[in-house]
């Protein structure tokens, strides 16, 4: 297997402080450079945009404002084409980088407000076929200059921003529930686009830096320079998909929404809501996974170590993918007596997950076989399958994101291509031997070894049998959050449950509400990030102060940066990563509170 994760540390800090900001300019230049050279074969292609757009919105529009449009669009096209041949024809040198790269997002911006325009001008809800246009060509052209954006990350701020912002303005100005919903969702992707830039940007200069350093270090550090090269090529790839991945369920959700919008019928907008639902869901497994990367590329992840039955895991997940697997004549089987393990059961319960689903989804006759057998003191763990097999050049490219050797249509289907990357990730935090062997046209086996475990300690973690109750009558909830829209859907909700729930945007706030009111809640949520700067950590530390106790808290963020997360873990509070599904947060809710009362 292939370690892709590179250990930076300490580098930063063998340098001084202007050797950091040449090696930072250079890294600058480099990036520059990369998108300069592609915008003069990308200005051809752009040409026809406008004159596509004139075509189709001609018999619609103002010509005299399509005109002028087009020219604007022409002119930002020059623009860019300009800069990018005069930068590529002079010797740039690493002083001057922040110079160009502010020439580019000059050029950026200009181009966001001509699209900007665009959306604004043309939007023309009575026509459903040119609305759907408009929706198509924002989304497309906002999302794909993410690949900009890896590179230098203003621009695709500056061009981004304008255009979804306009086009959510527009969804709003139209007044209905189904625009006003279509418009939130814009605005939450967007706010997901751009955290995905920031981070896959941050990834990418950090790996830069890395290959600069590498090269100064020369033939002793040849090999992580290798490897910096190699993971760099990786995340140009992840951006690009994930972009792609991104762009398909929004533009579904724009076309249904409008059809949605005309429907007369009952039964039409029956069967538009499941598929409404579904890309909603595609959205939302999208960002998951993405997260759980993240997470576990910042090692805030912490095995939770216990001594378990691992066969009772195994009957679980196969009576889980039992239909799954029915519905393709495959026979799924569970070979091995009982067997005690030390592990994370819910780590390695996700691996299996994924291992098990990957057979089943690349199967397509024959069986199935889950095995486990004693190898001295490990357990030897196996998910044999009789599927289409990996060829041997292609076994390390099986753990890239968005890597699916046989999905190259991107059917969503089929999966999003992050599982396999979970897997090795997860394997590599609670350090188990991964294996996997493969075939061509017989299948493929994967092996993990995972350390024994203790009849005794089993006997002990099973002792005490879980007695939660669903029922949260009564049970007192502080909510903390600078959003009053989010306030009053928690308050809605919570209350719904049956909660007596007191809301406040502010620290201060939610202690005056507990004085006014001699509130003594049994837990308290809060947003990470509240209003001056104050965190949900601060918040709820203060509370427990006030309270005099250590009630059970949780932190409830959007927030994808590594640092926020590894901050929000060690801070000792259940950390929530939104969208969060009610379900889930019950469940959540109902496990402190259970907690707290024993």
């Amino acid at each position: 297997m292939v370690d892709y994760k590179m250990n930076m540390t300490g580098t930063e800090n063998v340098v001084s402080e202007n050797e950091f900001q040449e090696l930072d300019d250079r890294i600058t230049l480099e990036a520059l450079e990369s998108v300069f050279q592609r915008i003069p074969q990308a200005s051809y292609p752009l040409i026809l945009f406008p004159v596509i757009v004139i075509s189709i919105m001609w018999s619609q529009a103002d010509h005299h404002l399509l005109i002028g449009w087009c020219v604007a669009v022409l002119i930002s096209i020059s623009i860019r084409y300009g800069v990018a041949k005069a930068f590529l024809r002079g010797d740039v040198h690493y002083n001057d980088a922040i110079k160009w790269g502010r020439r580019f997002t000059l050029c950026s911006l200009f181009s966001g407000i001509t699209w900007s325009a665009f959306v604004l001008l043309f939007f023309i809800s009575e026509s459903v076929e040119h609305l759907v246009f408009v929706i198509t060509v924002s989304i497309s052209l906002s999302t794909g200059a993410i690949v900009a954006g890896g590179y230098w990350l203003p621009a695709y701020y500056v061009f981004s921003v304008p255009v979804m912002v306009s086009l959510a303005l527009r969804f709003f100005m139209e007044g209905s529930f189904s625009y006003i919903a279509l418009g939130v969702l814009v605005l939450w992707a967007l706010i997901g686009t751009l955290g995905l830039a920031k981070e896959l940007n941050k990834s990418m200069r950090s790996e830069m830096r890395l290959r600069h350093k590498s090269l100064e270090l020369a033939q002793a550090l040849k090999k992580k320079t290798e490897e910096a090269q190699k993971a760099t090529l990786a995340k140009s790839k992840f951006l690009a998909a994930a972009s792609h991945d991104l762009r398909q369920p929004l533009h579904t959700l724009a076309l249904f929404f409008d059809v949605l919008k005309e429907s007369n019928s009952d039964r039409e907008r029956e069967n538009i809501f499941p598929r409404i639902e579904l890309s909603l869901d595609a959205l939302k497994k999208l960002f998951d996974a993405l997260l759980d990367i993240s997470k576990l590329d910042a090692e805030v992840v912490k095995p939770q170590i216990s001594h378990f039955d691992l066969s009772k895991l195994l009957s679980a997940l196969a009576d889980e993918f039992e239909q799954d697997a029915r519905d393709k004549n495959l026979e799924l089987i569970v070979h091995g007596k009982a067997s005690i393990v030390m592990s994370d059961r819910l780590l390695l319960e996700r691996i299996l997950r994924n291992l098990i689903g990957n057979a089943i989804r690349y199967t397509e006759k024959g069986s199935i076989l889950l095995s486990v057998r004693t190898r001295g003191k490990t357990i030897l763990l196996q998910v044999w399958d009789t599927g289409i097999g990996i060829p041997e050049e292609s076994i390390e490219e099986v753990f890239v994101e968005f890597q699916q050797l046989h999905n190259a249509h991107r059917d969503r289907t089929q999966g999003l291509g992050l599982g396999l990357a979970l897997v090795q990730r997860l394997c590599r935090l609670m350090n188990l031997p991964l294996e996997l062997r493969s075939q061509p046209g017989k299948g493929s086996v994967f092996c993990i070894n995972i350390p024994k475990g203790s009849a005794s300690l089993l006997a002990q973690n099973e002792a005490v049998p879980s007695t939660h109750s669903w029922d949260l009558s009564g049970r007192r909830i502080l909510v903390i959050d600078d959003e009053q829209n989010v306030l009053d859907a928690m308050n809605t909700l919570l209350s719904k449950w049956g909660c007596d729930v007191v809301c406040s945007e502010s620290l201060e706030e939610a202690v005056s509400k507990l004085k006014k009111e001699h509130f003594k809640p049994e837990l308290l949520l809060s947003d990470l990030r509240l209003r001056d700067n104050k965190t949900g950590i601060e918040a709820l530390d203060s509370l427990r102060k006030v309270l005099g106790s250590s009630v059970p808290g949780i932190i409830i963020t959007g927030d994808t940066a590594a640092e926020q997360i590894k901050k929000a873990n060690d801070s000792g509070y259940e950390l929530l990563q939104k969208p969060i599904r009610p379900a889930h947060l019950r469940s959540i809710i109902q496990h402190h509170l259970s907690d707290s009362a024993s």
